[in-house]
């Protein structure tokens, strides 16, 4: 995990709404298929039977395939249903559909 992810997840994690979270292993643990295999870092559950995925973008990486991640994840949730949600957070960049730190702290909280 590097510091970003580590970042994301302790401030999720420290939220009252949180029940557990699972850090998902690239390559080995679950995915979302499509045009490409997307590995989000993160399978968060809340006290109220929400179950999100959250993928921790660090404004270090290339993230050509960001837009691509960010609409697989998008239609995932979607199609999952009401109890599931879909974020993509960066640090510094604004990437459209993509949240700030601040900004998914404020929606995981009210979850």
């Amino acid at each position: 995990m590097n510091n970003w992810e580590a970042k994301v997840i302790n401030e999720i994690a420290n939220l009252d709404n949180i029940l557990f979270w699972h850090k998902i292993v690239e390559r080995k643990g679950f995915c979302i298929n499509g045009c490409i295999n997307h590995y989000p870092d993160f399978l968060i559950r809340t006290k109220n039977d929400n179950t999100l995925l959250v993928e921790a973008k660090g404004d270090d990486r290339d993230n050509s395939d960001s837009a691509r991640k960010l609409k697989m994840g998008r239609a995932w949730a979607a199609k999952a249903g009401n109890a599931f949600r879909y974020f993509m957070v960066f640090d510094g960049k604004e990437v459209e559909g993509a949240y700030r730190l601040e900004e998914l702290l404020k929606v995981v909280g009210g979850l």
